[in-house]
């Protein structure tokens, strides 16, 4: 089961990248849909479209010696680290969990997180069809009781994300004039507290914050004044969900 766990995580992390590498901040949700499902995979270099065994994950890397089959160019080594990422990240969650709902859960989850993160890290954009559905698929598993919260602390949790952002964000322009804080991320938020407890909330914010501070710190030489603020919400809603 362990194996076939892994499995799947490396399939997803295959999978992930398609999504990540196919958004355009122009596309809605329809077009979006059709690029990550209808084009076939092509190479970087030479755009020729990819055969089904080019693309077995890990494989495929060591089968072409690290090289496009067409063109020879070198494919780059962050393809075998993402979708080893992903695979080890669903084994950790597997052999820590188990294999229920609740660890299903986590995985799915993971993988939204990490989609979402990366493209706020490239486009500094939160898109609503990520965001959106978050939100309430959180409400649904509170008021079906397919998780710890009530529906009234889902609710709550929605409202304490959201003022949690947007009171400081509109504080901000209104003593500046400038947009501190863009709306994706007052609502990635609110899609966080409905499924955080509402009494985290404020841990979650904090800890985001912190740890955005700390990404400025270390890697302010190569970057500019912005940065994106919904990589560190999501890496700290994820570890409240995981821990509590």
């Amino acid at each position: 089961m362990a194996v076939m766990v892994f499995c799947i995580g490396l399939a997803v992390g295959s999978f992930l990248q398609v999504a990540y590498s196919r958004y355009l901040p122009s596309q809605s949700l329809f077009a979006y849909l059709g690029a990550i499902s209808v084009p076939r995979s092509t190479c970087k270099n030479c755009h020729h479209s990819l055969y089904a065994w080019h693309l077995i994950p890990v494989l495929s890397w060591i089968m072409l010696g690290k090289r496009c089959y067409f063109c020879q160019h070198k494919i780059a080594f962050y393809y075998l680290f993402f979708e080893l990422f992903i695979a080890g990240l669903f084994l950790l969650i597997y052999l820590d969990k188990g294999l229920n709902f609740q660890s299903g859960l986590l995985m799915l989850l993971a993988a939204w997180f990490l989609v979402l993160a990366l493209i706020d890290f490239h486009h500094f954009l939160l898109p609503d069809f990520f965001t959106q559905p978050l939100m309430w698929a959180g409400l649904m598993m509170s008021y079906f009781n397919l998780c710890s919260l009530t529906i009234n602390d889902a609710l709550t949790g929605i409202f304490y994300g959201y003022l949690m952002l947007k009171l400081p964000a509109f504080c901000y322009f209104c003593l500046t004039k400038r947009i501190g804080l863009g709306d994706g991320d007052i609502k990635l938020a609110a899609a966080l507290g409905a499924w955080v407890p509402y009494q985290f909330m404020p841990i979650l914010v904090i800890m985001a914050s912190l740890l955005g501070i700390l990404y400025f710190i270390v890697a302010k030489c190569r970057t500019s004044m912005h940065i994106a603020f919904g990589p560190f919400l999501l890496l700290s809603g994820y570890l409240m969900l995981y821990l509590f």
